[in-house]
C-alpha cells in the first residue's frame, strides 16, 4: 500500500516468537469436539464424520476458544503439509491432542497471520522436515518443535499487518456474500424441483404451467423401460496408455477435465459412453453424483455408468434422476465401498408428462443451472483473486531479513 512503501524492509520472526502453546485440556467440560477441513477450517465431529469420535480420549482433547489457532497435521491436496486455521465458528470447543493448538501474542494481526497461513508460508518450511509420508493416523512425520521454529515475514510497522487484513477481510466478506447467492440459488431450485416433479406415491405435481393444467395424470413406469443403462469396466494398465482412441474416465474427477487434461486413453471402446448420455457415479462417495457427457465418447471405469434415454426428453430425464439423489445415496450397499447395481438404479419409479411439458420443466431448470454455474464462476474468480492478492501482498521469505 502506498503509504508504507517508504517503512523499510520486513523481518521474520518464528512461530513460537510471537505465540504461546495452548495446553489446557477439556477435562469435565462438555463442548463441542471438532475436527479441522483444509480450506475449510473447524468443522463438528459429528458433521464430518456421521458421530463423535472422539470416545475416552475426549478429557485430553484441548480447550479452545474464538480467535485460538490449530494446526492439523493430516495432508491434503491444497495444504500437504497441514492447514492451520483460527476458530471463529464457535466461542468454545475440543479440539483433538493431535493439533498443535496455539495464542496469538499481543501486536500480531490474526487476519494477517491467516493470510500467511493461507498462502501456505509454514508449509513450504515444513516440507524438509517430513521424512516419510503420512503416518497409520494420517498424520505427517512433524512435532511441535518443527512447527514453532517456521519463520514468518512481518513488516516494520502493525499498521500495516492491519491495512493487510483489512483488505483481506474485504474479499472474504465479498466471497462469502457471492456463496450466499449461490446456496440461494442452489436452494431456489431445489424447491421448484420438488414443486415442479410427483412426491412419492402421486401422478401429479404440486406445481404445474398454466398451458398443462388440463393434461391429466403423469404416466407411471421405471427407468427400466426408459433408459438403456452402459456399466462401466475395469481396464489393466496394459489396456491404457497417455494416448488412444478415447478418454478413460474412472472416477467423478475425471469430468472436470479438458480434453488436454486428460491422462489416460484406450482403444478399449466397449461399453463406452456417448455424447449425450448421462453419467452417474456408482461406487464411493459421490454415489449419485451426475454429469452430461460432452466428450463424443469416453470409456468407462467401474466406478460410473451411462444412462441413455429412448423413451423421454433427455434434458427432462437430467433433472429428473437430480431429484433422486438421496434415493441413490440410500439405496447403496457395501461396508467399505457403497455402491449401486444396475437394477437398484432400474428399478426406479419414473413419472412422465407429455413431451411438451417435459421440455417445459426441463429448459426451466436448466435456465436455472445456467444461473447457478455463472455465479459459481463468480465465486470462483473471487477465490482466484484472493489467491492472487497473498502471492503480492507477502514477500516471500528470501526477501526478507532475518
Amino acid at each position: 500500500f502506498p503509504e508504507f512503501r517508504e517503512d523499510g524492509a520486513w523481518h521474520t520472526e518464528t512461530i513460537g516468537e510471537i505465540s504461546d502453546p495452548i495446553k489446557e485440556k477439556v477435562g469435565e467440560h462438555k463442548i463441542t469436539p471438532v475436527s479441522i477441513t483444509a480450506g475449510v477450517g473447524f468443522v463438528p465431529q459429528a458433521d464430518k464424520f456421521g458421530r463423535d469420535i472422539s470416545g475416552e480420549q475426549y478429557k485430553n482433547y484441548t480447550y479452545l476458544r474464538r480467535g485460538d489457532f490449530a494446526y492439523n497435521k493430516g495432508n491434503s491436496k491444497s495444504f500437504p503439509q497441514g492447514y492451520v486455521c483460527q476458530l471463529h465458528e464457535f466461542e468454545e470447543v475440543a479440539a483433538s491432542s493431535a493439533f498443535i493448538c496455539f495464542k496469538l501474542n499481543d501486536g500480531y494481526e490474526p487476519t494477517f497471520l491467516k493470510g500467511l497461513f493461507d498462502r501456505n508460508t509454514h508449509g513450504r518450511q515444513l516440507s524438509a522436515h517430513i521424512t516419510s509420508g503420512a503416518r497409520s493416523n494420517g498424520l505427517l512425520n512433524l512435532n511441535a518443535g518443527h512447527f514453532y521454529g517456521v519463520q514468518l515475514p512481518f513488516p516494520p510497522n502493525f499498521e500495516e499487518q492491519e491495512r493487510i487484513a483489512e483488505c483481506l477481510d474485504s474479499i472474504d466478506a465479498l466471497i462469502q456474500a457471492e456463496i450466499k447467492k449461490l446456496d440461494a440459488l442452489k436452494d431456489h431450485k431445489q424447491g421448484l424441483m420438488q414443486q415442479l416433479f410427483p412426491a412419492e406415491g402421486e401422478s401429479l405435481p404440486k406445481l404445474r404451467f398454466p398451458e398443462f393444467s388440463g393434461r391429466g395424470v403423469w404416466s407411471e413406469t421405471t427407468l427400466k423401460s426408459a433408459i438403456h443403462l452402459i456399466s462401466g469396466l475395469h481396464l489393466s494398465p496394459t489396456d491404457y496408455s497417455d494416448s488412444g482412441a478415447v478418454p478413460y474416465f474412472t472416477g467423478p474427477s475425471d469430468f472436470t477435465h479438458n480434453v488436454e487434461q486428460v491422462t489416460k486413453w484406450t482403444d478399449k471402446t466397449t461399453n463406452a459412453a456417448n455424447a449425450g448420455d448421462i453419467l452417474v457415479t456408482v461406487k464411493g462417495s459421490g454415489v449419485g453424483e451426475l454429469w452430461d457427457l460432452a466428450f463424443p465418447k469416453v470409456a468407462l471405469g467401474r466406478q460410473l455408468m451411462a444412462v441413455r434415454s429412448h423413451a423421454c426428453e433427455k434434458p427432462f430425464l437430467f433433472q429428473f434422476l437430480q431429484t433422486r439423489r438421496s434415493e441413490f445415496v440410500a439405496m447403496a450397499s457395501g461396508n467399505l465401498i457403497p455402491g449401486l447395481s444396475r437394477n437398484d438404479i432400474l428399478g426406479i419409479k419414473l413419472c412422465l408428462p407429455q413431451p411438451d411439458e417435459q421440455k417445459a420443466i426441463s429448459k426451466c431448470l436448466s435456465s436455472i443451472d445456467s444461473l447457478i454455474s455463472s455465479q459459481g464462476s463468480t465465486v470462483d474468480g473471487l477465490k482466484k483473486h484472493r489467491q492472487g492478492l497473498l502471492q503480492q501482498l507477502f514477500p516471500v521469505l528470501d526477501e526478507v531479513e532475518g
